[in-house]
C-alpha cells in the first residue's frame, strides 16, 4: 500500500511539472514581437555564443534542434507555428525532450504500479509501454503549438482582411500605396495589427520592398494569404488601381473565407449539441428500463 501510495506521489508531481514545461506562461504582445524579430535577424554564430540558452532544458533543446538542422529536418510547420507564439525552435525541442523523459517515466511508474497491484505484466511489455507513452508525449509541445498558432491565424486573418479594406479605402481618396500602407496600419489596435504596422515600419526604414516584406512575413508564419497577396501585388505594383483593385478582392476573398469557416464551426457545435441529446436520450432510457429488465430476469 505504502509503495502504490509513493508511485502515485511520485507520478503526481511528474505530471505537475510535465504541465509547467508544457504550459510555459504567455508573453505580452510586445515581448513577442521583440522575440519574433531577434529569432529573424540573428545569425548563427550570435545564436551559438552569445544568445546560449541557459539550463539543462535549453542546453538539450539547442543540441536536438542544431543536430535535426544538420541532418536536414527543417520543421517547418512547427517552426512558423513557434514563430507566431513567440517561441524558438531550440525551447520547443527542450520541451519535446523533457516531455518525453517524463512519459517515460510515467510508462514506468504505471507499469510499476500495475505490478504492485498483482497485475503481473509479460516480459517486455513495459519496456513498450513506456516507449509508447514517451513517444505520444513527445508530440504534446507539437499539438500544443499548432492549436494556439491556428487561432492566432484565425485572429490574424480577420484583422488582414479589415487593413486592407483600409488601405484600399485610402488609396481610392488618392493616397499612393506608400502613404496608404502606414496610414492603415496605424488604425486599430490589437496583436496582428501590431506586427503588420511593425513590418511595415521596419520595410520603411530599410529601404525594403513592403510587398516582399507581407511575403517574408506570410511565409514565417504560415499565412498563405498574405504571402499570395505580396506575390501578386508586386506583379501590378506599378498600377495604383491595379493594386486597390486586388487590395479589395482579397480583403473581400478573406471575409468570404472567415464566413464559410464560421458555418462550419457552428455546423460542428450543431452536430455536437445533437449528438450529446442522443447520449441524453439513451441514458435516460436505460434509467427508466433497467428496473424492469431486473424485475423480468429475476422471474
Amino acid at each position: 500500500m505504502i509503495g502504490l501510495t509513493l508511485v502515485g506521489c511520485a507520478l503526481g508531481a511528474t505530471v505537475f511539472y510535465l504541465v509547467l514545461v508544457l504550459r510555459p506562461p504567455a508573453a505580452p504582445p510586445l515581448v513577442m514581437l521583440a522575440r519574433f524579430d531577434e529569432a529573424r535577424n540573428r545569425s548563427t554564430v550570435i545564436r551559438e555564443s552569445s544568445t546560449r540558452p541557459g539550463g539543462v532544458q535549453g542546453r538539450l533543446g539547442e543540441l536536438v534542434a542544431r543536430e535535426l538542422t544538420r541532418r536536414g529536418f527543417r520543421y517547418t510547420s512547427l517552426r512558423q507555428d513557434l514563430a507566431l507564439t513567440g517561441q524558438t525552435f531550440e525551447a520547443a525541442m527542450g520541451r519535446k525532450v523533457v516531455a518525453a523523459v517524463a512519459g517515460l517515466l510515467i510508462g514506468l511508474a504505471v507499469c510499476v504500479g500495475m505490478s504492485m497491484a498483482g497485475l503481473g505484466l509479460p516480459a517486455g511489455v513495459p519496456a513498450v509501454i513506456a516507449l509508447l507513452v514517451a513517444g505520444g508525449f513527445f508530440f504534446i509541445p507539437d499539438y500544443d503549438a499548432r492549436s494556439a498558432a491556428q487561432a492566432r491565424r484565425r485572429e490574424f486573418r480577420r484583422a488582414l482582411g479589415a487593413y486592407l479594406d483600409w488601405v484600399s479605402l485610402q488609396m481610392s481618396g488618392r493616397a499612393a500605396a506608400e502613404q496608404a500602407l502606414p496610414d492603415a496600419a496605424k488604425i486599430g489596435a490589437g496583436w496582428p495589427l501590431a506586427l503588420i504596422r511593425h513590418t511595415v515600419t521596419n520595410a520603411t526604414r530599410s529601404g525594403q520592398d513592403v510587398w516582399t516584406a507581407f511575403t517574408d512575413l506570410g511565409e514565417r508564419i504560415g499565412v498563405p494569404q498574405l504571402r499570395e497577396l505580396g506575390t501578386l501585388v508586386q506583379l501590378v505594383a506599378h498600377d495604383g488601381a491595379q493594386v486597390r483593385d486586388t487590395l479589395a478582392a482579397r480583403a473581400a476573398s478573406l471575409r468570404a473565407e472567415e464566413l464559410a469557416e464560421a458555418q462550419g464551426s457552428a455546423g460542428k457545435r450543431d452536430q455536437s449539441m445533437l449528438l450529446a441529446q442522443v447520449l441524453l436520450v439513451m441514458g435516460f432510457g436505460v434509467f427508466l428500463a433497467y428496473p424492469a429488465i431486473v424485475n423480468f430476469t429475476r422471474l
